[in-house]
């Protein structure tokens, strides 16, 4: 858990400048908080090997609040 926690940490601290810079690719639209979910689990799987469905649930939430605000 320790190993990818330092992932998610390093992961958080460089979404805000990615999302200011707009280096961010195009991708899928994402425009609920279940396909957030599933995108997290995605790039979890990608970058990490795999997320716990509580880390999943963490990073989506983060994001949420922080950069897609979704209704509730």
């Amino acid at each position: 858990m320790a190993s990818n926690f330092s992932g998610i940490t390093a992961l958080l601290t460089m979404a805000p400048s990615a999302f200011a810079s707009g280096d961010i690719s195009p991708g899928p639209r994402i425009k609920t908080l279940a396909a957030l979910k599933t995108e997290v689990e995605r790039w979890g799987k990608e970058y990490f090997g795999s997320l716990s469905r509580q880390d999943i649930d963490a990073l989506a939430a983060w994001l949420d609040r922080n950069f897609f605000r979704f209704e509730k």
